[in-house]
């Protein structure tokens, strides 16, 4: 091989240059001037040398003439294409046909120069392309902190696990054109790993999925409970292949798997390093929305307790709470309230009746109807609940629904008597929840009314009792779907 060697110790950001040249007399022109012009330089005198010294050296620019033995300019180009997208190539030719310059330039090379080549040409154009590459360079790494301050924004600016793998999948379909993509959660308190995103060519995996790992898994087995969860039959080449374990604090968060299509570029080191950089910051908000909807169906499971605690005093009201919060929750989504205040009426809903443990039993148990007193004495279970939940700061947002859930749209309610938009429109859905539940279901004084006739009530109610929009609402509702709710209790 007939290779001139690179200029030695070439200082940082200068830029390198592969001379691809079979006629020595050329090849040697363009070493020498380029050196001259203070440009690293290396030579080959075909193709096939140049992939040979490309396999071990990067550079800026090959500048190759398209008519050599062994392999011609316009294989190596196709070569250089698939390994690479960011190596511009300037190519000479000695037949100057438009064909020519076509073919070579829908490959992607940068410009063409005929020969026999001039001083200023070929100094001129190498220039061009280099100050070409390096704003491209440059546009691309403002992309790049663009696009790293987007995925950031969009992991972290949520702890909704489902919005956060959107747009997570989003973007990172938008920057690296995978061909599959899969996303996968582990959670340590059960140890299973649960697929949390997918896009595949073997059909639609069951988003949701889990798998149990054995205890303390090790990275493989993770990797292979993964690929198994998104039914991955088949191994990309290393090239165009991106995982990775995600992992916080060094314990195992979750797995990122990538490939691209075999007839497509693989990854470049550049999107290798921003993918990691991208899956830390998957593997944190992630684990920061496990934890969080950990604990949020810990505090869930709390209030369920308290809930349980007012309704066992009663056999009769067994369960209520429970519905009283899916008939609320149901007509508030309807409603198309938003995701937090849902959140505060489940909690209040499921809360609306603890001021009844201050209720003595003889009232709260009584059969039949109650005493002037004795009413009183039950009429003051909201404040009584209000009062309770005071001393739990996470719980005062709710403390508005469990003290008015039994006012009046009218004014005749109690315990303060509100009147129409006084009453909050989270405590006017948990009073029509709760009157519904109270019509359907059974007491000792009484039977269960039928869902007709429970709806007849609260037509009777609408605007008097109950917010009239909220009614037409809750009924359409139940007209809708109302057996299927009831059956759910």
């Amino acid at each position: 091989m007939d290779r001139l060697p690179a200029a030695p110790s070439n200082p940082v950001g200068v830029a390198h240059v592969l001379v691809v040249e079979d006629d020595p007399i050329v090849r040697d022109f363009c070493v020498r001037l380029l050196r001259m012009k203070g440009y690293g330089v290396a030579a080959a005198e075909h193709g096939r040398a140049a992939l040979t010294i490309l396999d071990t050296q990067s550079f800026d620019l090959v500048i190759t003439d398209l008519q050599m033995p062994l392999m011609g300019g316009i294989e190596l180009l196709h070569n250089i294409r698939q390994r690479s997208i960011d190596l511009d190539v300037i190519v000479f030719t000695a037949y100057a046909t438009v064909e020519t310059a076509r073919e070579a330039l829908k490959l992607g090379a940068f410009d063409y120069l005929t020969k026999p080549v001039s001083v200023d040409d070929l100094e001129r154009t190498v220039r061009r392309a280099i100050e070409w590459r390096r704003a491209q360079r440059e546009k691309q790494r403002l992309s790049e902190i663009v696009a790293v301050y987007e995925i950031s924004q969009a992991f972290t600016g949520t702890l909704d696990t489902a919005v956060a793998v959107r747009a997570i999948v989003a973007l990172l379909s938008h920057h690296f054109s995978p061909k599959t993509l899969s996303l996968s959660l582990f959670h340590p308190e059960d140890e299973q790993l649960e697929l949390l995103a997918c896009i595949s060519t073997d059909g639609i995996p069951p988003i949701g999925q889990r798998t149990i790992l054995t205890s303390n898994p090790d990275e493989q087995r993770i990797l292979v409970a993964h690929q198994k969860l998104a039914s991955e039959s088949t191994q990309p080449t290393p090239s165009h292949l991106f995982s990775m374990i995600l992992r916080t604090s060094d314990r195992p968060v979750g797995v990122l798997r990538l490939t691209r299509a075999s007839d497509r570029p693989g990854f470049e080191e550049r999107e290798r390093t921003l993918l990691t950089i991208c899956a830390s910051q998957i593997a944190a908000s992630l684990d920061n929305s496990r934890l969080y909807h950990q604990q949020k169906e810990q505090y869930l499971q709390t209030i369920r307790a308290f809930a349980a605690v007012t309704d066992a005093r009663d056999p009769y009201t067994r369960g209520h709470s429970e519905a009283v919060m899916r008939y609320a929750v149901r007509l508030a989504e309807d409603l198309k309230l938003d995701s937090t205040r849902v959140e505060l009426i489940r909690y209040g809903a499921l809360l609306h009746d603890i001021g009844k443990i201050g209720v003595r039993d003889e009232v709260l148990l009584k059969p039949g109807r109650l005493t002037e007193e004795e009413m009183a004495a039950m009429e003051a279970h909201p404040r009584i609940g209000a009062d309770i939940l005071r001393y739990i700061q996470a719980l005062r947002p709710v403390i508005p629904m469990v003290e008015h859930h039994h006012e009046r749209f009218d004014g005749h309610g109690y315990p303060r008597r509100l009147y129409g938009d006084e009453i909050s429109p989270e405590a006017r859905i948990l009073a029509i929840a709760d009157s519904f539940d109270a019509m359907t279901s059974e007491r000792s004084y009484r039977r269960a009314m039928p869902l007709e006739q429970a709806i007849a009530e609260l037509r009777r109610g609408r605007g008097s009792q109950w917010d009239a929009d909220y009614i037409d609402t809750f009924i359409g509702l139940l007209e809708r779907e109302g057996l299927e709710m009831l059956k759910k209790r």
